[in-house]
């Protein structure tokens, strides 16, 4: 992941390279598909987003197409204030950014959703079976099916982990219990 800088003058900075970037840039590294993260140099904010957002509106309207880019800037905005776990299993029905979309990523998004209350904890794998066998019925590249099977082993994993915290928690009860039947009785 390439880590830039913002600065108080607006200006973004890529220490790597040490070079100043334009959104322009920033497009490009998207393109090429590298992953960003732009943090404010004197506070530590995480402006990841808003620079997306910035980069975004930049590439759409440098298409020259200004009734996509209101189109499209519009039914983002509407689709957003409603129910985000939905439109992101539209987004990957429609294989938009399925490519990028890795088991850390995935993970990340439904962890959001879930401590936003876009999602319910019962309703994780559920949600997450749903994705993958959309995912699994599209045609895409290499690297999303190779995303597929790690994200089939994070379900696996995550439900491992699941069962071994379980399992941790009922040897300690089965521990306590046998150090109160070995006790002394008082009495």
């Amino acid at each position: 992941m390439k880590i830039l800088k913002r600065y108080s003058n607006r200006r973004l900075y890529d220490a790597d390279s040490s070079k100043t970037m334009t959104l322009e840039d920033v497009a490009l590294l998207i393109k090429r598909g590298e992953e960003i993260k732009v943090i404010d140099n004197q506070t530590g904010e995480d402006l990841t987003a808003r620079i997306l957002g910035q980069t975004f509106l930049k590439v759409s309207m440098d298409q020259k197409n200004i009734e996509f880019s209101n189109f499209l800037m519009t039914a983002l905005i509407r689709e957003v204030t409603g129910n985000v776990s939905e439109f992101f299993a539209r987004i990957v029905q429609s294989g938009i950014g399925a490519a990028a979309l890795t088991a850390e990523k995935l993970q990340g998004i439904i962890q959001a959703m879930i401590e936003q209350g876009d999602l319910k904890l019962a309703e994780k794998d559920s949600y997450l079976d749903e994705l993958l066998s959309q995912l699994s019925g599209k045609d895409l590249t290499e690297k999303a099916a190779a995303g597929r099977h790690l994200l089939r082993d994070l379900a696996t994993d995550h439900r491992i982990l699941e069962l071994s915290d379980k399992l941790a928690d009922m040897a300690r009860l089965v521990s306590e219990l046998q150090q109160k039947e070995n006790s002394p009785r008082s009495g």
